[in-house]
């Protein structure tokens, strides 16, 4: 809708000696008049169309006016809404006003006085118009000004998420698909849109912590030595501090992940040693999502294994390694998953 557009007046019409009068009265204004005469017909035009500025109704007293009156009103509370009438009753006009009127026009009509109160309308509607657009413009703005810092946060999260892709040289896609795994998870959980958009971009954070660890051990092709390891799993509470105490609601579902996503059900996890419902649901989620693509994937210590494999493992760990919902909800997706893998194969 334009501020431009030329305003439209429906007339309720049954007086026929008002019709020329409101016809003459517009023309000058260059207002649209059409008419219409069946009670039931006019909801079904006004809903028809989104351009009528004025409405006019002939009013001879009758209860089902008023109540069309309210229904217009409640349709559109911006529409303006006069009754032409001989009627000059308080009670009348109370009820009118009640139901979404904005003024009565007393017969005999005047064109001259419908004239001048005509221009006022179009300048009132037409005033209207261009506030809406000024807000609708401002709102489309608005929108587009926080489409553009999302997406400038969210390509600083794979930025963040892809520094620790740079310390383990085995991980390469990696990021990317255990997101969107964990995204597949989430939203077989019943997760709202929300839920879901937070998972796919915080979970390929898991691993961040592991910036601060050692590249001889992170592409170490042996065993690593208990000391080792004990430094591996260090990049855990890394992570959470590295992630942690911004503003940001992908950093903080991040810090929670990358702390979490190492505990086991059973409690037998680090860096906690939680258990059960304790681990955050983040968690239970990414620690399945990360260890099915570590398992299908090949490493510098292992092979990669088949699906079919894999997901024999899942199924074994269950209350053991992990939530057995959350496994449950991914194996049913288990055919997503791996059309992520395919689809982002690791990088030889």
């Amino acid at each position: 809708m334009t501020d431009t557009r030329k305003l439209n007046l429906l007339y309720y019409n049954t007086f026929s000696d008002c019709r020329d009068i409101v016809a003459n009265a517009a023309i000058p204004i260059d207002i649209g008049v059409s008419y219409i005469n069946d009670i039931n017909e006019v909801m079904k035009h006004i809903m028809s169309r989104d351009s009528i500025d004025i409405f006019f109704i002939d009013y001879d007293g009758r209860a089902e006016l008023i109540d069309l009156v309210s229904k217009v009103h409640k349709y559109d509370e911006d529409l303006l809404i006069y009754l032409i009438t001989d009627i000059d009753s308080e009670e009348e006009k109370i009820k009118a006003y009640n139901a979404g009127v904005i003024d009565f026009f007393l017969l005999p009509l005047s064109s001259h006085i419908l004239q001048a109160l005509l221009k006022n309308m179009a300048c009132l509607r037409g005033s209207r118009l261009k506030l809406y657009n000024k807000t609708n413009m401002l709102q489309y703005e608005i929108e587009q000004a926080v489409k553009t810092v999302k997406e400038r946060e969210l390509e600083s999260l794979l930025l963040l998420a892809r520094a620790s892709e740079y310390k383990d040289k085995d991980t390469a896609n990696h990021i990317l698909r255990v997101g969107k795994y964990s995204a597949i998870i989430m939203e077989n959980l019943g997760g709202s849109h929300e839920d879901i958009e937070l998972m796919l971009y915080s979970a390929p954070l898991h691993d961040v912590g592991k910036i601060g660890i050692s590249d001889s051990i992170l592409n170490k092709s042996s065993k690593l030595t208990e000391e080792e390891y004990n430094i591996m799993k260090t990049h855990a509470t890394k992570g959470y501090e590295i992630l942690s105490g911004t503003k940001s609601k992908y950093l903080e579902a991040g810090a929670i992940i990358a702390l979490s996503h190492h505990e086991k059900y059973d409690g037998s996890g680090y860096p906690n040693g939680l258990k059960g419902d304790s681990i955050h649901l983040y968690g239970r989620i990414v620690a399945v999502a990360d260890v099915f693509d570590a398992l299908i994937s090949e490493r510098v210590y292992k092979n990669s294994w088949t699906l079919e494999h894999a997901v024999e493992y899942l199924k074994s760990q269950a209350g053991i390694h992990f939530d057995p919902v959350i496994i449950e909800k991914f194996l049913e997706k288990i055919d997503d998953a791996a059309a992520v893998f395919k689809n982002l194969m690791p990088e030889k």
